[in-house]
Order: C-alpha cells, then structure tokens, then sequence
C-alpha cells in the first residue's frame, strides 16, 4: 500500500512540473471557478476543452484512480500529452471563447500558453481545476452541479460535505476508514501518515481487510469511504458495489483534504477530527496570518541546501524561499539545533516542497528536542505558489514567497 501511495503522490507532483504563473491574464485569463458559470454565461458560443489524460476524461484511470473525478459536460478533450500535434483541430474555434481545464490548473496553463503561442486570442484558464470543484464544495452549488458529470458508480464528497452529514439528526452515515491498522492508530512507521487525524465515530477496516470484514459494514447506511490521499478508497468502494452495496461515497482526496482548508472555511474540523499529535498542521492562509501577528515566529525551511539556493538539478523544484525562513536541511536538524534554541517555547513553522515527508520528520524532531509549538505548513512553499493563483482573494501570498528564478515565476 505504501508504494502506491509514493506512485500516487509522484503522479500529482508530476502536475506541478513546469509550473508558471507568469503568463496568468497575459498570455490567456485565468477564471475562478466562482466565476466560472456567469463567464460562461457571458461569452455564448463558448468551448470548453479539458487537456486531462483519456483515463482521467473517461473516469478509467486505474494508476491513479482517485483521479477520476468526473468532467465538465460537452467539453472536447485534447490531452497536453497531445496537444502539440493535435491542436490545428481547435483551428475551427479559434475565434470562440475557449476555457481550458485539468485537474488541478497546471496542464491547462501549459496549453493555454501552446495555444496563445499558435495565435488563439480567446483563452480561459479555469483556475484551480476540476478538483477545486470538490474541495471548495462548488459540485453542490450553483451552475456547476448540473456542469459536471461522471460515469462513476460513486459519489465524491468534500470533508463539508461529511460535516453536514454528521451533524444532521437523522440517519447518520457509516464512516469506513480503509487506512493500515498502524497509519489510523498513529503509530506508522512514516510520520507523515501518523500526522493525519481520524474522523470520530469513524470505523477501522484496512483495505486488504475489507473483503473478509465484509459483513461489519452495514448495509442499510450511506457508506462514506476515507483513506489518506484518496488514490485506496475507489477500490474500496468498487469491492463493496460487487458485494451488493449501492449507497456509497467517497472522500475526495481522503483525509489529506481536511488540512489544506483553514478553519474559516471548514470550521467543524475541531469537532470532527481526532488529532494524535502535538504538533499541528495549518494552511498557507492561516500561517500568512500567524506570521502577520507574530514577530516572533521562527519559519524553518527543511529542504537540501541546494533546493533553498534554487540550485536543484531539478529546475522546477527551483522556486525560491518563503520571506524570512531559515534554512536547516532535515538530516542536519539535531547538529544545528543551538541555531534555533531561543525558539522552544516561541512558535516554530516548518515547511518542505510542498507536502513532503521531511517536514513531519522534522516536526516530530522538534517535539522530541523540547519545541513546545510546532507547525507544518501543509503543501508547504508549493501550497503558498498555488492559492495565491488559483483561489479567489488569496493573490496576496504570493509576496510571502520570494527569490524565485524567472523562468519558474
């Protein structure tokens, strides 16, 4: 299980490859998802492309298969994979509005830029993406509840979703957490997955357990289906539909997708969520205003000296620092710790790439060391790049990211 989750969180980093912001309401406009249906509205005789892979547009991507998530209705499908040998087939609506979209908004400015490159003046980025949808709750809200469609046999719910459920007096659903015995106990091995928190009166069936504990999931309930990053629960919910259930769910993105919502927009976290921790998890808009009302706030960047100088040989880890961080690369925490010793009683936040399992190594290091207020920024500098230009009102955290090289801007 461990290895799949690694590929799963491979193929999302793949998404962030080549990410640049740069081009945003230059080369194309970018539209948020808030806006989408009135700019639709807007602009008749529109286009919507999606450059997501055929698995991905057709709901049949078993690699990843938390990623079939639906799609937009009637929209063409050109993958980015193909795009550069397929888009004069787009040439008959080069003069029509033309909203592109992905999963999570960084093919779709690739091939907006491929597509404003080839002389298209009418582009849309849809910011954000098909899986902001889910995690901002919009698949239950205006327009957009009748624009997308999936051939999935499940439903996807958001973690608000989940709190409307728990907190209606009637029927409440059955929460089945498929996560390994040791990752819901918080007592795995990766820290990281110890991180994440339980939903309460959620039940414990670890996936490759779920077939021969079959009859401990009820059928006479909605059944809700958590795992971590969301990549198990399709299979979960697939097993259960060959055994006759019928009313089943699942939690978008598993239970990482409670951790990059701020308490604002999900405020029921606190009551819902069990956390195992000492240290806690934010998100990039609640660490913006820890660090606007704390001076005393010590951010501490875990990467390799040679990512914190934008120096990586993969230039597209290479996207500069969060204002005021110091570095202290993980394997170095211990022997550096005089450095930071006037912080054990002051607030500490720690961030990596983006969710990388450093940075819960290096909370937990902390918390053993005598740190008494410890934060992981969740999604980490990545999290800071990609709010600021994909949700509505956040454009303001980009100046909290700083050196960054031009060509990944």
């Amino acid at each position: 299980m461990r290895k799949t989750i690694c590929c799963f969180c491979l193929f999302i980093l793949s998404f962030i490859t080549k990410a640049q912001f740069k081009n945003d309401n230059v080369l194309f406009k970018t539209v948020y998802l808030q806006d989408l249906c009135k700019e639709l509205t807007d602009h008749p005789g529109y286009i919507i492309l999606d450059v997501r892979s055929d698995g991905e547009f057709n709901d049949t991507l078993s690699s990843s298969p938390g990623l079939n998530i639906g799609r937009l209705k009637d929209a063409k499908h050109i993958s980015i994979q193909e795009l550069s040998s397929r888009w004069k087939e787009l040439m008959p609506y080069k003069d029509k509005p033309l909203f592109i979209y992905c999963s999570h908004s960084q093919r779709s400015r690739r091939a907006s830029k491929m597509l404003a490159d080839s002389g298209f003046t009418k582009l849309f980025n849809v910011n954000g993406g098909l899986s902001s949808v889910y995690l901002s709750d919009l698949a239950t809200a205006n327009c957009l509840q009748n624009l997308v469609e999936t051939n999935l046999p499940y439903r996807i719910i958001s973690p608000r979703e989940i709190c409307r459920k728990l907190a209606d007096n009637g029927k409440k659903p059955f929460i089945l957490d498929i996560r390994s015995d040791s990752a819901f106990k918080g007592i795995s091995r990766v820290e990281k997955e110890n991180a994440y928190a339980t939903i309460k009166e959620s039940i414990s069936i670890p996936l490759e357990n779920l077939e021969s504990r079959i009859a401990e999931v009820p059928k006479d309930k909605e059944i809700i289906i958590v795992d971590i990053y969301g990549d198990e629960s399709p299979k979960a919910a697939k097993l259960l539909l060959s055994k006759g259930y019928s009313n089943i769910s699942i939690l978008f993105d598993g239970i990482d997708s409670w951790y990059g919502r701020d308490d604002e927009e999900l405020s029921c976290k606190k009551s819902v969520l069990v956390n195992r921790r000492i240290y806690q998890t934010i998100t990039a808009e609640d660490f913006v205003k820890q660090s606007l009302h704390n001076e005393n706030l010590l951010i501490l960047d875990v990467r390799n000296e040679d990512e914190f100088a934008n120096k990586s040989k993969f230039n597209w880890r290479n996207i500069g620092n969060i204002k005021n961080a110091k570095n202290i690369p993980l394997e170095k925490l211990k022997d550096r710790a005089g450095e930071i010793s006037a912080w054990k009683d002051k607030p500490v936040v720690v961030y990596a790439f983006s969710n990388n399992p450093e940075s819960y190594d290096a909370a937990a290091t902390l918390i053993q060391m005598g740190f008494a207020n410890v934060y992981v920024l969740d999604g980490g500098i990545w999290s800071l790049r990609w709010t600021s230009a994909n949700i509505k009102g956040k454009n303001y955290m980009e100046d909290w990211i700083v050196n960054v090289p031009p060509e990944n801007k």
